[in-house]
């Protein structure tokens, strides 16, 4: 009698302890789920199923090219169109160099993916203007410790006056007024995109206090650029020529006129961000579409901006002229191959001689 009920408060114990175990594991389960970070969103479901992809040089000409003599006298550059990934002009496109303003096409993308995450964030959400943000100089807007302003129009002023006090309080805002870890942030996102050469200093584009510069590459600002592209509020900014900043009667409204001079004059284009200093010279990233292809042009290093946008626009003209000849299959065949292809292709192909027997 007592070996039973020994066995059987054995077996009760054993019971008690799985129960508790698998209390326990439930419990430290739910805990750990309900601490866990929420999980990034979905990667944009870009048109291009090749969107991301490497870039083809198989087919680029590579460095000054005649047909553009302003390419001698520029640092480095790529025109790529996107839709195939196919790089039809490059000169020294995986270096790095200063890029002045240009830096601003990473502070644009990390604000966009920030209200992506973040439903509570959006272009209305008020920002006080910081201490520190209206104390930084070169292009501005002229920002004042007593303003808020909308994230959006923020954005605004940083997309078409480069100005630099609204990129740094864009980047001061949505990093927590850490302006330092937001650098960091723009600089892992360089290298989970893989842009090539590129190290960022600051949320901006100047030189930073120890002397250094941002810079990159020009693949480097084209594989930006497309990422941008995904973001159809940001690109409506950057195709903006003008805009007012500050409301109608408010103390220091000013008149945005965009830097990129090629919007409404260069067919298609529309964007993106321009860049200079001294030792960048005049950079400028392009976004154009024509006739459903999507074409990036990068030029870094230019002697003067009408260079630059001269550059641009002779290489896009040059560039869809180059990409059509590219798709057509006779393209790499000899003038004879292609002679003979083109007269099978009309039927106007003469007939083969005849053949007589021998006698």
């Amino acid at each position: 009698m007592k070996t039973s009920r020994l066995i059987a408060v054995i077996i009760i114990v054993i019971l008690a302890i799985h129960v508790v175990a698998i209390g326990l594991f439930y419990y430290k389960g739910k805990k750990s789920s309900a601490e866990a970070p929420p999980p990034d969103p979905e990667v944009k479901k870009a048109v291009n199923p090749l969107f991301g992809t490497h870039f083809i040089y198989r087919n680029a000409i590579q460095g000054n090219l005649p047909a553009v003599p302003e390419t001698a006298e520029i640092h480095a550059g790529i025109l790529v169109n996107l839709n195939s990934r196919q790089v039809l002009w490059s000169k020294n496109p995986r270096q790095g160099y200063p890029i002045a303003s240009m830096t601003k096409m990473m502070t644009l993308l990390l604000a966009a993916e920030a209200m992506e995450r973040n439903p509570k964030l959006d272009q209305d959400t008020p920002v006080k203007v910081t201490l520190a943000s209206s104390k930084i100089g070169g292009s501005q807007v002229w920002l004042d410790p007593r303003e808020t302003f909308p994230l959006g129009e923020l954005l605004k002023a940083v997309a078409i006056k480069s100005a630099n006090d609204a990129a740094y309080l864009v980047a001061e805002y949505i990093n927590d007024g850490d302006v330092a870890g937001f650098v960091g942030r723009m600089n892992r996102r360089a290298h989970e995109l893989r842009m090539p050469s590129t190290a960022f200093v600051n949320p901006y584009g100047l030189k930073a206090e120890d002397g250094k510069n941002s810079v990159s590459s020009a693949e480097g600002m084209a594989i930006l650029a497309e990422y941008i592209l995904e973001y159809p509020d940001i690109m409506a900014l950057c195709s903006t020529r003008t805009a007012k900043f500050r409301p109608d009667g408010v103390k220091g409204q000013l008149q945005l006129t965009s830097t990129n001079h090629l919007l409404d004059r260069c067919p298609g284009v529309d964007g993106l961000k321009t860049g200079y200093i001294k030792e960048s010279g005049f950079c400028i990233t392009i976004t154009c579409l024509r006739g459903g292809k999507r074409m990036v042009v990068v030029v870094m290093g230019s002697p003067s901006s009408a260079k630059r946008n001269a550059a641009v626009t002779k290489l896009l003209d040059w560039g869809y002229k180059r990409d059509t000849e590219l798709d057509n299959p006779l393209t790499h065949l000899s003038s004879e191959a292609k002679s003979f292809g083109e007269k099978v292709a009309t039927g106007t192909l003469p007939p083969p001689p005849k053949i007589l027997p021998k006698k």
